[in-house]
């Protein structure tokens, strides 16, 4: 009596497969972790832009002073008038601290702004615009 063979895979070949994939999710894994990173990193990075900017012209149309505060992970800003708020960042590290004032014109006292941003140091232009 002879057992005919029924379609299908052996425990051996599924073995194997599953074998393949883990090591090849293995290799990609820390590639797209190490991108995902790089791009939280370059988020955060243009909403720290988006913010100063924002700053100096609200400081612009409210005719009042602002002072941000740069230090650590934290930017920290305060109207003349009373207003406040702060950002804490994962990314950027801000490094030395760094205090920064813009007048009612809205434009700032200092050209650049000193950070760290994933063990690599950087320099945000404060209204490259204006400096030009």
């Amino acid at each position: 009596m002879r057992l005919a063979r029924i379609g299908g895979f052996t425990l051996v070949e599924i073995l194997l497969v599953v074998v393949l994939v883990s090591v090849l999710a293995a290799l990609i894994a820390p590639l797209g972790i190490t991108q995902v990173e790089k791009a939280r990193a370059q988020s955060e990075w243009m909403v720290l832009d988006r913010t100063i900017g924002r700053l100096s012209v609200d400081a612009y149309l409210r005719g009042d002073f602002v002072t941000v505060d740069a230090a650590g992970h934290q930017l920290a800003w305060k109207f003349l008038s009373g207003k406040q708020g702060s950002i804490e960042f994962e990314q950027l590290f801000f490094e030395p601290q760094q205090t920064i004032t813009i007048n009612p014109n809205g434009i700032a006292d200092r050209a650049t702004i000193e950070l760290l941003q994933r063990d690599r140091r950087r320099s945000l232009e404060i209204q490259p615009e204006i400096r030009e």
